[in-house]
């Protein structure tokens, strides 16, 4: 009895162990954050940054509506630092292509730390909205204008 009970108590503190020795991405800004909460914020910001550098608006403004646009995201980081399995909502399915794109093209995240008895990599599970304004001016054609030649 006393055997398998410390059996059961040695595997339990292995696998916390185990847990404890999980690795995760990051950026190099804020690789030295150790809170989960505040480092997947500062990674969020640094994403938030690079699509607001990134998002092409013109290309897809003929797709969007007037005024605020909104593309929500949901993605993970896969083994390899990059950003996998994105899901996009929005109102036009350009809105959505871009988003997709602009996220595929960050940089490749970094790991937390380097060692060489990594049990688990952490797949963390993003949401980013994406909001931008669209302020479409209407070309008026004068009506003296002749557009063809009747």
């Amino acid at each position: 009895m006393m055997k398998s009970f410390l059996v059961l108590i040695i595997t339990l503190m292995s696998y916390s162990l185990a847990f404890s020795q999980s690795n995760y991405f990051t950026t190099q800004k804020c690789k030295n954050i150790s809170n989960e909460r505040l480092r997947k914020d500062c990674i969020i910001k640094e994403i938030q940054s690079f699509v607001n550098a990134n998002y092409d608006i013109a290309a897809i403004s003929s797709d969007a509506k007037q005024g605020p646009n909104r593309v929500y995201t949901r993605f993970k980081i896969g083994h390899t630092g990059k950003i996998i399995d994105i899901q996009t909502k929005s109102t036009a399915f350009s809105l959505e292509v871009e988003a997709i794109r602009v996220l595929e093209s960050f940089p490749r995240l970094i790991l937390s730390s380097q060692k060489s008895n990594i049990v688990t990599i952490r797949e963390d599970v993003f949401t980013l909205p994406i909001v931008f304004n669209v302020n479409k001016t209407e070309i008026e054609i004068k009506s003296e204008e002749k557009l063809t030649g009747n």
